[in-house]
């Protein structure tokens, strides 16, 4: 089994439960550490972070006022794995510009011996105070006053508590994820940039196509994790900036390079890189003279694992390689239609049917166009877009049926197969099909992110989070998947009864993208069910201004699930949506 299916199902260190999503939050004057969200909080103000910088801050704050060595601070952010004080420096560096013009008086430098976080915790904020709550975006319940000597034994608790909870996450960054024995199962941390597509459009959505490839082919690899970079954005890929890149996802190797495309004839460079030093470990260029002999994923896979000294495991199930030998004017509408699908809550839908149902024209046998076609009209379908949502479902099952028929081993067709089964209301064998594509794709975060969706429409609330945050540490800055994220760790939290952490992951949610109206609609049950009338409305409006014209009885018909725990905490959230005003 592979890494990432081993770090979803291991069980809680009390061998009988899963993992709990974190919570916690560290006060300060001025800030707050907020370790369920990982996040930092400036006068109210969320500030970004990469993942390694907050577990420095996670560990400077669960010993304030201490002077911890550089050799601590490398040891608990990084453990096993060799980096230079220059990482630990730029973390410290990027934590004084996240505080602003507090940053050198908070993180301070002891010459030649370490650093110390110079601040002390403070008592929680009186939630009944409204400019707390104002500050930060309202928590949905109100905590009673408590005693002074009650405050001092909850301060020195919680401190106990989030030493805990700090420690283990800057183990669980630093270490990525562990198998059920225990030992290190991901040692190369390695991001793939998008390359930068020469000759026209048509090269830059090629290019696209060529980076998935490569992603998926480079994270089936042993003891490798591939960190996602954000689509479209192959600027990044340039020279001088692929190793800065890098660092910031926490990864260890970069992979740049650029196509270059005329007509059949494709040429592609490619570079990888250690990002600590910036040293260039490999680079080659690989020509294919005609669209028949494209075939990538195995030419530099093969490179790059001989690179990383990682052997390619020969017995496993060989990727059909997509395009080759496909008609060539299929190819280029087919690609077109799968990059407008990648850009979530953009409803570009029917533009990338048309353009698949173009290349089926040419090509009937297209499996990607095929694929590509069922996911459009699934998409409409569960984003509750589409008007005819049994017909298109229909069409979806006929069209994905096929594809799989042609490629059988193709994990994205695998994937868009588990959402047409979803909406049949099919979610035993949505999650089988799920996790055959994480077998196939183990770092692809979409099915991650699904498999934590079924989990919830399974019953099991308490399983939503182990996948859901490993998606979010493998596109930490895609924002429309980190929206989606936060909102299925939201959705879990309030079915765990754990309101005022599923208001503020929805919260969150917003803020990621604001155009994901399913977020605010949540938002406006919670503040329904709470009592927060005007704030509810406000929020229902920003949701009907994203997803018009649905009531409470539409969106019950749409539901798939039919699991009575599932419904019994459903329930209560369209009992929260009527009470913001939602028309029944």
């Amino acid at each position: 089994m592979n890494a990432e299916i081993d770090a979803k199902s291991t069980p809680a260190a009390n061998g009988d439960t899963a993992a709990r999503i974190p919570r916690g939050v560290l006060h300060f004057a001025g800030f707050e550490v907020d370790l369920g969200r990982g996040e930092l909080r400036v006068r109210g103000a969320a500030a970004s972070l990469r993942p390694k910088t907050f577990a420095l801050l996670a560990y400077l704050a669960s010993q304030p006022g201490r002077l911890l060595t550089k050799d601590q601070l490398i040891e608990a952010v990084w453990p096993d794995v060799t980096v230079t004080d220059d990482s630990l420096v730029q973390c410290i560096s990027e934590l004084r510009a996240a505080f602003g013009d507090d940053g050198p008086g908070l993180i301070k430098t002891v010459p030649r011996r370490g650093y110390l976080l110079d601040a002390m915790p403070v008592d929680a904020p009186n939630a009944d105070d409204p400019a707390e709550l104002n500050a930060n975006a309202a928590a949905p319940h109100a905590v009673p006053a408590q005693s002074a000597a009650r405050k001092r034994s909850w301060l020195i608790a919680s401190v106990a508590a989030i030493c805990a909870i700090a420690l283990a996450i800057a183990l669980w960054f630093g270490f990525a994820h562990r198998g059920e024995s225990g030992a290190l199962v991901s040692k190369n941390m390695i991001t793939i940039l998008p390359l930068v597509g020469v000759g026209g459009p048509n090269a830059v959505d090629l290019a696209e196509a060529v980076t998935d490839d490569l992603t998926i082919e480079v994270s089936r690899l042993p003891d490798t994790v591939v960190i996602a970079h954000p689509v479209g954005n192959a600027s990044a890929s340039a020279d001088g900036d692929a190793a800065s890149v890098g660092r910031r996802l926490d990864a260890a190797y970069a992979v740049s390079g650029s196509l270059e495309r005329q007509g059949e004839s494709v040429s592609i460079t490619v570079k990888l890189q250690a990002t600590a030093s910036g040293a260039l470990l490999w680079s080659e260029r690989f020509d294919y003279a005609e669209q028949a002999g494209w075939n990538w994923r195995r030419d530099i896979t093969a490179r790059i694992a001989n690179a990383l000294k990682v052997r390619v495991d020969e017995s496993g199930i060989s990727l059909e390689k997509p395009y080759a030998g496909r008609t060539f004017a299929a190819i280029d509408p087919t690609l077109q239609g799968w990059r407008l699908l990648k850009r979530i809550h953009t409803h570009e839908e029917p533009r990338a049917r048309a353009l698949f149902e173009q290349a089926l024209e040419i090509d009937p046998d297209s499996a990607p166009a095929l694929a590509g076609l069922a996911l459009s009209h699934i998409t409409e379908v569960l984003t509750r877009w589409s008007k005819n949502p049994h017909n298109q479902t229909a069409l979806a099952s006929q069209a994905i049926e096929r594809s799989l028929a042609l490629q059988p081993n193709d994990p994205r067709a695998i994937y868009v197969r588990s959402l047409v089964l979803s909406a049949q209301g099919r979610i035993d064998e949505a999650e089988q099909a799920i996790q055959r594509a994480l077998s196939l794709y183990p770092n692809q975060p979409r099915a991650l992110q699904r498999l934590g969706m079924l989990k919830l429409q399974q019953g099991h609330p308490e399983e939503v989070a182990a996948p859901v945050m490993l998606s979010l540490r493998l596109d930490p800055l895609n924002a429309e998947q980190v929206s989606l994220g936060y909102f299925t760790l939201g959705m879990a939290e309030f079915h765990l009864h754990h309101d005022d952490a599923a208001y503020e992951h929805m919260r969150q949610a917003t803020i990621s993208s604001p155009q994901n109206g399913f977020a605010w609609q949540w938002l406006a049950a919670i503040d329904g069910l709470y009592g927060r009338t005007e704030r509810a409305r406000t929020h229902l409006i920003e949701y009907q201004k994203r997803s018009p014209g649905h009531t409470i009885s539409s969106l019950k018909a749409s539901e798939r699930s039919r699991d009575p725990a599932f419904w019994r905490e459903r329930n209560r959230f369209y009992e929260g949506l009527k009470n913001a005003g939602l028309p029944p």
